[in-house]
């Protein structure tokens, strides 16, 4: 058995991928974790009620929509 190109082909490439993995998992983790101390030290916001113009809902002339 050809353990040589066994290891090239397939120990190789795996530890390489799953060491590229573990350090995308990682930083995800980290950059959630900022993103939540970020979060908590922000101020609430109050909440702002948004009412449309009810003139400018509809266009019925596009002269008037101008």
């Amino acid at each position: 058995m050809n353990y040589f190109g066994l290891f090239f082909s397939f120990m190789l490439p795996g530890i390489i991928l799953g060491g590229m993995g573990a350090v995308a998992v990682h930083q995800e983790l980290q950059r959630r974790k900022r993103h939540k101390a970020q979060r908590a030290h922000r101020k609430p916001q109050p909440e702002l009620k948004r009412v449309a113009d009810k003139n400018r809902l509809y266009v019925y002339d596009m002269n008037a929509a101008a």
